[in-house]
């Protein structure tokens, strides 16, 4: 009975081996694109805190333009979201 489970077990686990020989022959391939360092981009953020919900809709800091996400209030005071 034990031969016949041994025997068994193994012709499975052959044909799924097998089976699956194809997808281990495949050779790699080489149409990996490169990525342009043109199109790579740092998302920052930055919070303005102001008095008054009045913020500008863009604003330019040391050459980073900053472009108005959000506001929210607490405590008081206004607080702009910002993305770069």
């Amino acid at each position: 009975m034990k031969l016949k489970k041994v025997l068994t077990g193994s012709a499975l686990s052959l044909a799924l081996l097998v089976s699956a020989a194809p997808a281990f022959a495949m050779t790699p391939s080489n149409s990996v694109q490169e990525k342009n360092n043109d199109s790579i981009t740092i998302q920052a953020t930055k919070t303005v805190i102001q008095s008054s919900n009045n913020f500008a809709s863009v604003f330019y800091e040391n050459g980073v333009k900053w472009t108005f996400s959000y506001s929210y209030s607490s405590g008081g005071l206004w607080y702009g979201v910002y993305t770069s």
